[in-house]
C-alpha cells in the first residue's frame, strides 16, 4: 500500500490521538513518537511502534533509519497563551519543526504532512482568511507568531520529498476539553455567562483527522489546505445551542472596547498573580480579534465533507455529558 510505513509526532495529544487510530484502522504500520513511558499503553494498545524522544533529540534517526519510513505526519507541537516564558514553546515550534524536516530528508521519505494553524493567515479582522491571504503583518499571540514562523521556516526548507501543509481552525469535539473549550464548557454552565460578540470558526475533531489524512493521499506538494467545518458569530452559535439543548441561559455580553482596555492590567498582574495563566493581553486581542476561515478548498481538492453545525453540538454535547462536564438534554 502507499505510504506503509509512517512516522508519527504528537501522537497523544488532542489531533494524534484520532490520527493515529485512523491510521492504523487504514493498514498503516505507526512509529509513534514518546516523550513520556505514561503513554506507552495507549500507544501499546493501538498498535503502534513506540520511538522514545523528543523532537530535537538525536537518536530519532537511528531508531527509524532501517524502518523504511515513506511519509511524516509532524502534528507535534505547543499551543499555550498568557506564558511568562514563551521560549520553549518557540523551540518546539519552530526548531522542532526544522528538526523533522532534516529528518524526513536523511530518511529519505516520499511525503510530508504538517500540522500548522489558520492563525497563520493573518487575516485582518473582520474578513474571511484563505489560503491566498496575505498575513496584516502584525500578531494577536506569540503562538500566532511562533506557528507563522514556523510554517515560513517549512516552505523554505530544501526538501527532497513532496511537502503539505495544513492549516486547522480551532479544533473541537469530543476529546477536547481544555483551550477554547473551556469557554463552551463554562458558558453551558452558567444561566448567565459572561461572553464577547466575536465570530468564531471551528473545526470538527472528526473532520480534522480525516483532512489530515486525506492530506496524505490527495494534497498537492507545497500546497496549503485550510480546515473549517463552520464560521459564525457568537451569538448565532448561542442561538444554535438553544435550538438543539435545553440550555436555557442569557449571556451578558462585554464591551470590546472595555475589555480591550483592561489588557495592559491583566498583564501587570499576570506578572505576579496566577491570573496570568488564565487570561492576559494576547487572549483579549484574539477574543476581540476574532476569526473567519474558508475551508473550501480542502473540500474542493481533497474531497473532504465537512460536519454540520447541528451535528457538531448534539456530538460535543453529549461527549460532554458523559465525562461529567455538562448536563443537558439533546432535543
Amino acid at each position: 500500500m502507499k505510504y506503509k510505513n509512517i512516522f508519527l509526532t504528537g501522537s497523544t495529544g488532542i489531533l494524534g490521538k484520532p490520527l493515529l487510530r485512523k491510521l492504523v484502522n487504514e493498514g498503516h504500520t505507526v512509529y509513534a513518537l514518546s516523550r513520556n513511558k505514561i503513554h506507552h499503553d495507549f500507544l501499546n494498545s493501538n498498535k503502534a511502534k513506540i520511538i522514545n524522544g523528543d523532537l530535537i533529540s538525536d537518536d530519532i534517526y537511528e531508531q527509524l533509519k532501517d524502518k523504511s519510513i515513506e511519509a511524516i505526519f509532524h502534528v507535534a507541537g505547543i499551543n499555550k497563551k498568557c506564558q511568562k516564558d514563551s521560549s520553549s514553546m518557540f523551540r518546539t515550534n519552530i526548531e522542532g519543526t526544522k528538526q523533522m524536516l532534516e529528518l524526513g530528508n536523511r530518511l529519505s521519505i516520499e511525503k510530508f504532512v504538517y500540522t500548522s494553524s489558520a492563525t497563520t493567515l493573518g487575516e485582518q479582522k473582520g474578513t474571511i482568511g484563505n489560503e491566498d491571504s496575505i498575513h496584516r503583518g502584525t500578531f494577536l499571540s506569540e503562538y500566532e507568531e511562533s506557528k507563522y514562523l514556523a510554517e515560513q521556516v517549512a516552505f523554505a526548507f530544501s526538501k527532497e520529498f513532496e511537502f503539505v501543509s495544513i492549516n486547522p481552525s480551532s479544533v473541537q469535539g469530543p476529546g477536547r476539553n481544555s483551550g477554547t473549550a473551556k469557554i463552551l464548557i463554562s458558558t453551558l454552565n452558567k444561566k448567565f455567562p459572561p461572553l464577547i460578540k466575536s465570530t468564531i470558526s471551528v473545526v470538527d475533531i472528526d473532520d480534522c483527522t480525516e483532512g489530515h489524512y486525506l492530506g496524505l493521499m490527495k494534497g498537492k506538494n507545497n500546497e496549503r489546505y485550510v480546515l473549517n467545518s463552520f464560521r459564525l458569530d457568537i451569538e448565532t452559535l448561542i442561538q444554535n445551542l438553544k435550538l438543539i439543548t435545553n440550555w436555557d441561559g442569557s449571556p451578558i455580553y462585554i464591551s470590546k472596547q472595555f475589555l480591550t482596555g483592561l489588557g495592559p492590567l491583566f498583564d501587570i498582574f499576570g506578572k505576579f498573580t496566577s491570573l496570568g495563566g488564565v487570561i492576559c493581553g494576547e487572549t483579549i486581542r484574539v477574543l476581540t480579534h476574532g476569526h473567519l476561515y474558508d475551508g473550501q478548498k480542502a473540500k474542493r481538492e481533497l474531497g473532504l465533507s465537512y460536519t454540520s453545525i447541528e451535528d457538531f453540538i448534539s456530538k460535543t454535547i453529549s461527549w460532554l455529558n458523559t465525562e461529567k462536564l455538562t448536563k443537558l438534554d439533546i432535543n
